[in-house]
């Protein structure tokens, strides 16, 4: 898939998303589960996390394209390491003390 189907795909996809959300908070002010003083907060807040995916995509295609070889290999490194230490680690079982 090309950069710019994926874009696409991307966008539709957060456009539905945001559009659902929109709808569940306009539902929940009509039937008074979200109060009016807070329903511009969450509006503003799925915006903002709209806005933000939809530009993060963009940004780390761009600035993975600006990358040298080495550049990408090490950056894979070290994501694959952090995420080696971060993975839950198997205990020894002690044996019971007598």
């Amino acid at each position: 898939m090309s950069e710019s189907n994926f874009m696409h795909v991307w966008e539709a996809l957060l456009g539905s998303l945001a559009m659902i959300a929109l709808i569940l908070t306009a539902l929940g002010l009509m039937v008074g589960t979200v109060k009016s003083a807070d329903a511009p907060k969450r509006v503003g807040a799925i915006l903002g996390i709209v806005i933000v995916l939809m530009l993060a995509p963009g940004i780390l295609a761009n600035a993975w394209s600006g990358m040298s070889m080495w550049q990408q290999i090490a950056l894979v490194g070290i994501c694959a390491g952090t995420l080696m230490l971060l993975r839950p680690r198997r205990r020894t079982r002690s044996r019971e003390r007598k």
